[in-house]
């Protein structure tokens, strides 16, 4: 993929499509460590002298979190202290004049994207490049910059369409990732993998693809729970619980790894529940369990010290209310003074939340469902584009 290093920007027109999907609070976006990480890069690209019109979506249709991007743009105004414009409209002459009126170094924020229905269509990246407004807005620019790592998995027309009609670079969030991710997928002998979260079916692939390279694997949350759950022992209301939310669903699967892969993969002994803390197969009916228990946790740090490199996907439990699991397996990966490699929605957020800086560790992965895709050696939309076109 050609890079930002070989790029001259001085005076250019630049399309940068970047992922500023930020959780919502009260109807408020919240700033992060993803909206930090983007706004590194649109504060570069401007300094080296473009005039850069910003590309994001916000939430889905449907969904609370489907907002206007008009207060995005305030929070990038405060945080890089400039005029950040607004642009509303995503035809007629209000982008055109928006555009003809900036000078060098200049930035603008187009409206969420996803307000537009050809934006969600799942199509190629030359399909996407006959979308009206991909080729209106192809027509005002000279370069194209994909930085949205964490969007790099959708085939959609912001994130696609616009390689075939300019010149495409690869933003430096979307190289760091490619290059970290793709470090402890394919290169690092023996990694210790510490998988959690909500989804199975996210750690299944990544077992599937990294299984054989690695030492251990240490499961927690609803992963850990349901292979407990497939080696017959009784998590009280639990097991229930995950079949009617349907995270039971690459069971067969997980079952599978369990069997053939039994001397590495690591299962929680005990649990954390409102009641207490109790082992594997003695929680009380409809008791829920919450957190890996202290024993676990104990055992997970004891070979995360020892470990050359780690990589984490995903909280040992809910770690909103209870985090006593999870914020000790991130305290022993950030004293590890190995390659460490946080990855996913959820556990980037951790860094902040347990008094972290990124740099306490060698990577901190921004995506969720690109993350995953990737670690499951599964090919990314947005990569594909940009190396077709380079």
């Amino acid at each position: 993929m050609n890079t930002l290093e070989e790029a001259d920007l001085e005076g250019k027109k630049v399309v940068l499509r970047t992922d500023l999907n930020l959780p919502v609070e009260n109807g408020e976006p919240q700033e992060t460590v993803r909206f930090k990480r983007y706004l590194e890069t649109i504060e570069m690209i401007s300094e080296r002298g473009a005039k850069t019109l910003v590309l994001a979506h916000q939430g889905r249709p449907g969904r609370k979190d489907f907002l206007s991007l008009e207060e995005h743009a305030d929070h990038l105004e405060n945080n890089i202290g400039r005029d950040v414009e607004f642009v509303e409209s995503f035809f007629g002459n209000e982008l055109s004049d928006e555009v003809n009126s900036m000078s060098d170094g200049d930035i603008a924020l187009l409206e969420n994207v996803r307000f537009l229905s050809e934006e969600l269509r799942n199509a190629t990246p030359e399909g996407h490049s006959n979308d009206i407004f991909v080729e209106k807005i192809a027509e005002e620019f000279d370069l194209f910059v994909n930085d949205g790592f964490s969007a790099a998995h959708r085939s959609h027309g912001s994130i696609v369409g616009f390689a075939p009609l300019l010149d495409s670079y690869a933003g430096p969030v979307m190289e760091k990732e490619l290059s970290n991710c793709r470090k402890v997928r394919d290169e690092l002998d023996n990694p210790v993998l510490v998988l959690g979260g909500e989804k199975p079916s996210d750690i299944v692939g990544m077992l599937e693809e990294m299984i054989e390279k690695v030492d251990k694997v240490l499961l927690g949350g609803i992963p850990g729970e349901l292979a407990l759950t497939i080696q017959g022992y009784d998590l009280g209301g639990k097991a229930d619980w995950i079949k009617e939310k349907g995270f039971d669903s690459k069971q067969e699967e997980l079952e599978e790894l369990l069997e053939t892969y039994e001397e590495k993969i690591v299962v929680p002994v005990d649990v954390s529940t409102e009641e207490g803390n109790f082992e594997t197969g003695e929680v009380p009916e409809d008791t829920m369990a919450w957190d890996i228990g202290k024993e676990t946790t104990e055992n997970y740090v004891s070979v995360i010290e020892e470990a050359d490199s780690v990589l984490m996907k995903g909280p040992m439990g809910a770690f909103e209310q209870h985090e006593d699991g999870t914020k000790k397996v991130v305290d022993g990966i950030a004293e590890n003074g190995g390659f460490t490699v946080l990855g996913g929605g959820h556990t980037s957020s951790l860094v902040e939340r347990f008094g972290y800086e990124l740099e306490d560790f060698s990577h901190v992965s921004i995506a969720g469902g690109a993350f995953v895709r990737l670690m499951s050696g599964e090919k990314l939309e947005a990569v594909e584009a940009l190396e077709k076109y380079s």
